[in-house]
């Protein structure tokens, strides 16, 4: 089996990343019923050994991590491994001898006792902005409230408009872009500048198809055929 591959994603997923459910090793996407594995952290090996167990993956990648031979190095050999474990070891029991002379310290906190205290409902109001990066706009942003269920979606001109509390954070979202969260302090509008993070969601396929940057455009035809769905 090749301890060699080059992959690439030539159809982009535009889901909501933040929104989906987490799972082991990645998030489950509702919308196409998959899992969807978080390789941004991985190395070129575990990238392999997981394409070699399922050639069928879906998988979210920094950009540096496709269109690129990525190489699964040869195991290193049993007497190599128990060398290195032999010298380890004993470095620490060395270590474990000196830890054991120094004191024990002990902390002491304060016990406190919190009174009663009367809570009122924060009053609820309407936020709203405009999502857009170093270009333009940023049609069908995602926007939503931290922790609940409440979200929009940015219109044609990246405008959104959305039911709020004071103290709530919101957080915007784009493929491809870093996400951005923002306090929630009174009624003003809100103006978002997203940055590009290199990171793209989607089915694994092997060969050198190379991903264009998705134009002004493009995002506008994009965003329509979500808003048809």
């Amino acid at each position: 089996m090749t301890n060699k591959i080059n992959i690439s994603i030539p159809k982009p997923c535009h889901e909501n990343w933040e929104g989906m459910t987490t799972v082991e090793k990645g998030k489950f996407c509702a919308s196409c019923q998959k899992k969807v594995h978080d390789f941004t952290k991985a190395s070129d090996r575990e990238i392999v050994n997981a394409f070699q167990q399922n050639q069928n993956l879906c998988g979210r990648f920094l950009t540096t991590q496709l269109d690129r031979d990525l190489v699964k190095p040869n195991e290193k050999s049993a007497i190599w491994l128990a060398t290195t474990a032999t010298v380890v070891s004993l470095i620490g029991i060395g270590t474990n001898e000196v830890t054991a002379q120094e004191p024990v310290k002990t902390e002491q906190t304060d016990r406190r006792i919190l009174g009663k205290f009367l809570v009122t409902k924060p009053t609820e109001i309407e936020v709203s902005g405009t999502v857009s990066d170093q270009i333009g706009p940023l049609p069908g942003a995602n926007v939503f409230i931290k922790g609940t269920e409440v979200k929009a979606i940015c219109d044609f001109d990246g405008n959104f408009t959305i039911k709020a509390k004071k103290n709530d954070i919101l957080v915007v979202t784009y493929v491809g872009y870093n996400s951005s969260e923002i306090e929630i302090l009174n009624e003003d509008k809100l103006k978002v500048t997203l940055k590009d993070n290199g990171v793209l969601l989607g089915e694994v396929v092997t060969g050198g198809i190379y991903i264009k940057k998705r134009t002004f455009f493009g995002r506008i035809f994009h965003s329509i055929g979500n808003w048809f769905r």
